[in-house]
């Protein structure tokens, strides 16, 4: 969106290509966690600003080379963002598992929750399923949630609001070593294989870009650009330079 917007107020005429049926992307889990709701504003904001520039845009509609090629662009940016990291521990591939941004708004998880990762999104996920209801234990391997937080006062504040919340526990310096129905099994920090409860599991394992599939629409117009996660999978404020980058120099 960011891309799109700027690119029409330098007086392009801009498509845009969504695979879903709403605009945003991941950003649509904040519709969903309270704690969420400057990045709720700011996705409905854009949203909103595509709108007034005249964007013209295609819900549900994945674009394929093939399609995009037809219609002879003068130049392509691609925003095919970035997929979950599905990691080396036995069971992380079963049923009841499962990555965070498919944890909001999903009404089918179980009651005892397990989060495997604890880093900034791992610990959100964990504090917006906690909040709905569920009993949650966050496993990270880190001496602390969230430590890859670059804001040291926002870590701080994330803090005070999941120690807020009853169903909110968290075990540090733990390595999840398998997953099965109904547990999770982990070593603690001396060691020791222990294991917790979980109904559903969710893993937060990073993410990775979807380059290769940006790769083909190469060289289907005379300028092209990989942008946001789909270049470098990174935080919202480097996304959006990112995408702001590259559509000024359309």
């Amino acid at each position: 969106m960011r891309a799109a917007i700027t690119a029409a107020e330098r007086g392009h005429k801009v498509t845009l290509y969504e695979t879903n049926d709403f605009l945003g992307g991941q950003l649509r889990h904040a519709d969903y966690a309270s704690f969420q709701w400057p990045i709720k504003d700011f996705k409905d904001y854009l949203a909103r600003q595509v709108k007034k520039a005249g964007i013209e845009v295609l819900l549900n509609t994945r674009a394929t080379p093939e399609m995009i090629k037809a219609k002879k662009y003068d130049a392509v940016l691609v925003a095919a963002g970035a997929e979950p990291v599905i990691p080396d521990i036995p069971g992380a591939d079963g049923s009841k598992v499962l990555a965070p941004v498919f944890a909001f708004g999903n009404k089918a998880l179980g009651k005892n929750i397990a989060v495997v990762g604890g880093d900034l999104i791992g610990t959100q996920t964990g504090m917006y399923l906690a909040e709905n209801g569920h009993k949650v234990t966050v496993l990270t391997a880190e001496r602390e949630l969230a430590s890859d937080s670059q804001r040291v006062h926002y870590r701080e504040n994330l803090q005070m609001a999941y120690e807020a919340l009853e169903n909110f526990s968290f075990i540090t310096e733990a390595t999840a070593t398998g997953i099965s129905e109904g547990n999770v099994t982990y070593k603690d920090a001396k060691g020791n294989e222990k294991t917790i409860q979980a109904d559903s599991v969710v893993v937060s394992a990073g993410r990775k870009s979807r380059n290769d599939e940006a790769l083909k629409f190469s060289g289907l117009a005379e300028r092209f650009f990989i942008i946001g996660d789909c270049d470098a999978v990174g935080f919202l404020p480097a996304v959006g330079r990112s995408a702001y980058a590259a559509a000024s120099q359309v």
